[in-house]
Formats: C-alpha cells, structure tokens, sequence
C-alpha cells in the first residue's frame, strides 16, 4: 500500500517537473506527488483524439521517466485532459494505463467525485487494471453527507482494497485557517469512517495572478497549512495526511495567447504559515537584472533558508550574484516550487 505524508498536487508544467528532478533523495521520502495533466491541445474533435491520446501520453511519460526517481509511484489526474469527453472514466484508464507501461512506475489514478457521480459503473474496468486509486471529493461541489456513499461506490469496485480519500477544499485564497477548519471536519469526519486506506485534507491559498500587488514586498496567507495544523491539534485527525497545491493558485490558468500577457517578475517564497512574495515590474521590455534584485532580497530577509536548503534556494543564490537577466516564468515557478516542497516535506 502506498503511504505518503504529503501529497502536493502539481499541474505538469516545465518549472514543476524541473522542481521534482532536483529533489534528493531525503526530500522525497514520504512524498508522492498528484499530477494534474494539461489539457491535450493536438486533438481538436473527439474523433482523432484517440490517435493523438497515445502521442501525448508518451510524451509525458518520457517526462516522467527523468523527473521521477525509478519505481517512485505517482497519482494521476485526468480533469483537464479533455474536459469535453464524453467517457472520462475509460480515458483515465487509458491515460493511467500507458503512463504505467511506459514509466514502470506506479500509478495511482484519480478519481474525482464527479466522475463517481456520473459514470461510477465504469470503475470496474479501472479496477481490473489498478490495485490503488484515490478518490478526490472536491468539498466545493459535495456536502458532508454524500462522502460515504460516493467512497463506498469506489471500495465497491475496488474489493475494498487500496482506496485512499482525499477531501479537498481547492480555492481557500482569502478564507479564514479557523473558519475552514471548522467546515472541512465533518468532511473529514466521513471519509475517517469509510475505513479507507488512508485520508488526505488538501487545499491552495495562492492567488490566480498577482494582479492587485504593488512592486514590494507581502506577505500571504498558507491557509490551507494554517487548517492542517489546527485539525491536527486533537488527536481525532492524527491520521489525515496533508496535500497543497504548492505555490499554484489551485484553478487551471485560462489559455492566453503569451504574446498578450506581461507577467511580473516575483518570487513566491514559502515560510511557516505565509509566502513571502517578492515582486518587482513587467517582463517583457521590463528594467534588466529585477529577478537578481529581488533575489538579493531575498538573500538579505530573515525568511531565506539558506543555499543548502534546497535547490532552489541554490538557483536564488545563483542569480543573486550572477548576471542571469530575469529568468522567465518557468524558473521563477522552479526556484520557488522546489523550495516549498522541500520546506513542506521537512515540516511534516
């Protein structure tokens, strides 16, 4: 059975996968990351997306086998792939399956409670093919009373075996730690008596953009680390397993044309409770050198860990004494992705 303390959830870009690779072997024990697929832009109607289903699954599968260590299980989750398709279900284990082939490594597919839902008699194929699953139950989009019921479709296809639950409360930007964690136990309470193979409480408090930031720097709210801890205060959730969404906003960002946008550079910098986010102008046709600065700002803050501490911190080193221009949103996601995994993985 796969165990895992912290199970962050990643959308499968460039900056998060380089951010996996350089993880070292003491920073991935009791880490197995949930992957969120992208949405397959090669398939424009249904009817060729199966042709180009096992062309993209291979390319990320080769992906995988450089950024995940050999034999390391992942999850996987399906939601974004083709949100259009009709059979989410047989596509998950389709995806699943070549993932499994191609990466030798395990996988655990992702069931939302949606698809429960809406095809939970197509689970039995899944089954026949996986001896794990999670089922996510967005709480968003559930109340309390239908977690058992939806846990006990899965258990049911799954012979009981390997079902791991995991109640996420997605978007907690500018919520309150208390008032969340008061409304996530009954959630919690429910999928602790399915008897499943274990319980995870997720959640993700970082903004969509950094629109409405001024040059300057903030703090920002953890709030979903904020309500780990509270629930874990009494000794009824001392099994519940903590998962985020990193230093992602937990929705998936619209699809814009990269020549209209001008994001700023910034870094987001994990601490105990917060981020620290660090922001100066535009990127493009913006002031030189903005991401040395800020990392020489960083480097002077009390919140810096250090060089050694991960290697992103070694990168907000590296730049804040070398002339590296201002990076691009893809490093600038790497940096601060590997050090709030290395950060979260320690302090759990």
């Amino acid at each position: 059975m796969t165990e895992w303390k912290y199970l962050p959830i990643l959308k499968w870009k460039q900056g998060e996968r380089i951010a996996l690779r350089h993880l070292q072997p003491a920073q991935l024990e009791g880490l197995t990351p949930l992957i969120e697929l992208l949405p397959i832009s090669a398939a424009p109607n249904f009817a060729s997306l199966q042709t180009a289903l096992t062309t993209y699954v291979d390319k990320i599968a080769n992906d995988m086998r450089k950024d995940l260590p050999e034999g390391a299980p992942f999850a996987c989750d399906t939601r974004y792939v083709s949100t259009g398709y009709p059979k989410q279900v047989p596509l998950l284990n389709a995806v699943c399956t070549r993932l499994a082939k191609v990466t030798e490594r395990p996988v655990l597919p992702v069931i939302t409670s949606a698809l429960v839902q809406s095809e939970g008699d197509q689970l039995y194929r899944l089954a026949e093919r996986f001896e794990e699953c999670i089922v996510r139950i967005d709480t968003p989009n559930v109340v309390a009373a239908q977690v058992q019921p939806i846990i006990e479709i899965v258990k049911e296809a799954f012979n009981n075996k390997g079902v791991h639950v995991v109640i996420d409360q997605f978007s907690l930007v500018g919520k309150e730690s208390m008032v969340m964690a008061a409304m996530v136990q009954p959630y919690l309470d429910e999928a602790l008596a399915s008897n499943s193979a274990s319980v995870t409480v997720a959640g993700g408090s970082f903004p969509v953009n950094l629109i409405g930031f001024k040059q300057g720097s903030f703090d920002i709210d953890r709030v979903e680390w904020k309500v780990w801890k509270q629930i874990r205060r009494g000794g009824s959730y001392s099994t519940v397993r903590y998962s985020d969404y990193s230093v992602t906003h937990p929705a998936l960002a619209p699809d814009m044309d990269p020549r209209q946008t001008n994001p700023s550079v910034a870094i987001r910098y994990a601490a105990d409770g917060h981020w620290r986010l660090f922001k100066a102008g535009g990127f493009k046709k913006g002031a030189p050198d903005q991401y040395r600065a800020l990392c020489q700002l960083l480097l002077g803050d009390a919140v810096y860990s250090g060089p050694t501490f991960s290697h992103g911190d070694k990168w907000y080193d590296d730049a804040a004494s070398a002339r590296l221009g201002n990076g691009n949103p893809s490093s600038w996601r790497r940096d601060a992705t590997n050090h709030h995994l290395v950060l979260t993985q320690r302090a759990l």
